[in-house]
């Protein structure tokens, strides 16, 4: 999936998460430095909110087969802590993603009260 300008790998199907990020591919795409710390940092005061690839449902764990760069050590995300990761830091790799968020997705939902990606233009709205 590309997200946020980045190619991340993204599990569904877990029963108490729509998406789920693989935390290592987060902090690159944050472009954070020292992401290894930041991550740990930050996992800490996310308790229930990231979890390890090997605490998946068995249906789940079947298909991470498929995806070779989670490892059963990988810390996955869900999509909210996801956000928070990549508007915290201040790193140029997450500037676009920010930018995004910050004058195009929130001054949307101000005026109409809602988002319609359909309608954007932008690289950090194209899905894939």
């Amino acid at each position: 999936m590309n997200f946020a300008g980045a190619e991340m790998d993204v599990v569904i199907g877990h029963p108490e998460h729509e998406l789920l990020f693989v935390a290592k591919q987060v902090a690159d795409a944050a472009g954070l430095r020292n992401g290894s710390q930041s991550l740990g940092k930050f996992i800490e005061t996310r308790v229930g909110k990231t979890l390890r690839a090997s605490e998946m449902p068995p249906q789940i764990m079947e298909t991470l087969v498929d995806f070779p760069r989670i490892q059963g050590r990988s810390w996955l995300m869900d999509e909210p802590t996801a956000y928070q990761f990549l508007l915290r830091g201040h790193a140029p790799q997450s500037e676009p993603f920010r930018k995004w968020v910050t004058e195009e997705v929130l001054s949307s939902i101000r005026k109409t009260g809602q988002y319609d990606i359909a309608k954007s233009t932008t690289p950090e709205a194209m899905r894939k």
